[in-house]
């Protein structure tokens, strides 16, 4: 009787919520609640975006500061430097193409909710500076402005497909109904 109401209280609120798991599709690769997929070949800003798109996917963008450790630690452990400020950038889904200085996610055109910018960014040095690129400026990871036609490695972000427990609602109450009824201790 002492394990059995922990155990159907259990099976009920892992039901009631489902268990979840993130499926990524093909090349892309789970981390955190995201699907990923490294490039370290160098391309411009231009081609890394049409080359996630081909993959179904588009440039990633952090959604906040736990989402930017966890992948900073995992492209640092795919052996990206990370060492020399700007030019050891990598590229991500936020630009201002078409409206100066007002940044936008290039997968929506939606202003991005989270921007952890690095000390003195954006700084506009240079009027093409239409692009955002990811990189550690002294230890201090974060965004940085500068121009599209630079040579950086991306990451594509996908969406991934959520699996779910599933059971039929009989199913359920039969088994509910049988650890009631006979108090079975497990």
């Amino acid at each position: 009787m002492a394990v059995t109401r922990p155990l159907f209280a259990c099976v009920v609120l892992t039901l009631a919520l489902g268990i979840q798991a993130k499926n990524c599709s093909e090349n892309f690769t789970s981390v955190g609640n995201k699907c990923y997929y490294v490039s370290l070949k160098k391309e411009n800003w231009y081609v890394a975006d049409r080359t996630c798109r081909k993959l179904g996917g588009y440039l990633a963008v952090f959604d906040n500061e736990k989402d930017k450790t966890l992948t900073t630690e995992y492209l640092k452990s795919l052996g990206l430097p990370f060492a020399d400020g700007w030019r050891h950038s990598v590229w991500i889904g936020i630009n201002c193409l078409g409206n100066r200085r007002n940044f936008h996610l290039s997968k929506t055109g939606d202003p991005p909710a989270y921007l952890p910018w690095v000390r003195h960014q954006p700084d506009n040095y240079s009027p093409e500076e239409d692009c955002v690129a990811f990189a550690d400026f002294n230890q201090s990871f974060g965004y940085h402005d500068i121009e599209c036609d630079k040579q950086f490695p991306f990451v594509c972000e996908a969406p991934g497909t959520d699996d779910y427990l599933c059971l039929v609602k009989d199913s359920l109450v039969e088994a509910a109904l049988y650890l009631l009824r006979n108090r079975s201790t497990i």
